[in-house]
């Protein structure tokens, strides 16, 4: 328990570096985004095969992406912040998925 809360308060402060530079000059910090790459390669091992991820966790992670995302359209020049998230979410994926059934699938029912 207390190594989520050691890690939770690193993503909250990469969290704070990134969005504060992103909302103030629409700039990536390339530091900070290294270092979050790292922290999500780190839990990506950490998390390795278990089917649950604690849901504050999975907030924290998922609020930066689509916060990345909303500052790049609001800018004239998205593409640093576009691929830093993306780049992001690439990792996450290690974490989260997709994971795709092997049975058929449902007929109307979306296949993740």
């Amino acid at each position: 328990m207390t190594q989520n809360v050691e890690l939770e308060a690193r993503l909250d402060a990469l969290t704070t570096d990134i969005l504060l530079k992103l909302r103030a000059s629409k700039e990536v910090d390339s530091d900070a985004i290294i270092r979050l790459y790292e922290l999500v390669d780190y839990l990506a091992v950490e998390i390795g095969d278990s089917d649950t991820v604690p849901r504050k966790l999975t907030g924290k992670l998922w609020f930066l992406f689509t916060q990345m995302l909303g500052e790049a359209e609001h800018t004239r020049s998205p593409n640093d912040i576009l691929m830093a998230a993306w780049g992001y979410e690439n990792r996450l994926e290690k974490i989260f998925g997709p994971f795709f059934s092997s049975s058929p699938p449902t007929p109307g029912v979306p296949r993740y």
